[in-house]
């Protein structure tokens, strides 16, 4: 028998034996599992990638709606923050893609909301084997983020440099629903005296590494060497000022007061009651006071008070003296939404606005002075909320400081942050 014969013979029994099959069998089964360990890998490789994609997303939307917050470039911050998490737009094929409103999703089309993709190319290792259109597989991460979160703090004191910029007089008590913020550099820039300070929700954030405290109690520590802050109301437009205005306005007698413009100011001289009309009373020039002696009842819902002065009306501070049950509430709507008094922002001058509030006197809104000082003394009434946003603040006696923006639209502070919804 010829040899080729012999193994012939032989491949046919080795075909027929179990032997055999089962090293077929094998040698597949190991193809198989190594195929499907090479997937793994890839798939690994992608989900990994995508996740990394999908934090700098995130961070790239957020980064766009706090740009929104403080009137900054939506589409330059938001690829700023992508590249701070390694994804430069136009590097390696990156494109970071920002859309100011969104273009896709339940908020497609709105304008408080800040869309970010982020999308790349990535090479695949074993899924070549499937062919050529598995050499790459795009990958992208979308998020969104909305400008119209509430903040964390409702006491913001701006002045970058200077010692008490935000002071607690003698035994004063803060009782805050709300954050407490100070800009100032200085370590004294925050000053509590033998008083307790306490904040249930935000926190208190100091910009210098330290502050004083001469007793009581701070209730959180503050957290000392935060980022420098701007005025968090800056983008609020102002109210025009009309310069066909009203002769100073001396209240006598109980009256309601129209909203309008009001040269000199308005100075109220009554223990009885006085009503503004809805609308913004323009102050220009000699503020809003409350002649010591007299203990008005002022209301007025959907207000706004806007403070100013030019060189015929030299600006004047705000007194408001401990008058009785005095309400007075901001716009629940509209550009002035949720400011009751507006200290123009083009006012140099250290004149300090007073606010009284020891008689249960209620300021729902906020008391934004951004270049002037405000001298605050409250009681243990809540009002449903209060911001007071200054150049410098001081506290004086029990002040109770609420939260409650249930009035205003979507329940939000005029005051926003930035807030990731999708």
């Amino acid at each position: 028998m010829s040899t080729n014969c012999v193994a012939t013979k032989q491949l046919k029994q080795l075909g027929r034996a179990e032997e055999g099959q089962a090293l077929v069998l094998g040698a597949l089964a190991l193809v198989v599992l190594v195929l499907m360990a090479g997937l793994g890998v890839d798939v690994g490789f992608l989900r990994y990638e995508k996740q990394q994609m999908q934090k700098a997303a995130d961070a790239a939307a957020m980064a766009g709606a706090s740009a929104l917050v403080y009137g900054g470039e939506v589409t330059v911050a938001a690829r700023n923050d992508a590249a701070a998490n390694g994804f430069t737009h136009g590097n390696k094929g990156i494109v970071v893609t920002v859309n100011n409103p969104p273009l896709n999703g339940p908020f497609t089309g709105l304008a408080p909301y800040v869309e970010v993709i982020v999308a790349q190319a990535q090479p695949t290792f074993f899924m070549r084997v499937l062919g050529s259109q598995f050499y790459g597989v795009n990958v992208s991460s979308r998020a969104v983020a909305t400008s119209l979160a509430s903040s964390s703090g409702c006491i913001f004191a701006l002045d970058p440099s200077d010692s008490a910029t935000l002071r607690a007089e003698g035994a004063v008590g803060i009782n805050s629903a709300c954050g407490i913020r100070v800009n100032s550099t200085s370590e004294s820039g925050l000053q509590v005296g033998g008083g307790n300070v306490s904040v249930s929700q935000g926190g208190i954030g100091v910009v210098a590494d330290g502050y004083q405290h001469g007793g009581g109690t701070i209730s959180p520590t503050p957290t000392t060497g935060i980022p420098p802050f701007g005025d968090p109301l800056a983008g609020v437009p102002a109210p025009p000022v009309d310069g066909n205005c009203n002769q100073k306005l001396l209240v006598t007698t109980p009256r309601s007061i129209p909203y309008g413009t009001y040269c000199g100011g308005i100075e109220i001289k009554t223990s009885g009651e006085v009503t503004f009309q809805a609308g913004t009373f323009v102050l220009l020039g000699g503020g809003l006071t409350v002649d010591s002696g007299y203990y008005p009842t002022m209301t007025g819902s959907n207000v706004t008070f806007y403070n100013t002065g030019n060189a015929g009306n030299p600006y004047g501070p705000i007194k408001l003296t401990a008058s009785g049950s005095t309400v007075l509430s901001a716009p629940t709507s509209g550009p002035l939404s949720g400011i009751l008094f507006f200290q123009d922002r083009s006012i140099v001058s250290t004149a300090t606005s007073y606010f009284d509030a020891s008689r249960g006197e209620q300021y729902t809104g906020a008391l934004y002075f951004p270049t002037t000082p405000v001298k605050y003394r409250g009681t243990k009434t809540f009002p449903p909320y209060t911001i007071i946003d200054a150049w410098t603040i001081t506290m004086v006696d029990t002040a109770a400081i609420n939260n409650n923006y249930s009035s205003l639209a979507g329940g939000a502070s005029p005051i926003h942050s930035a807030l990731l919804v999708e």
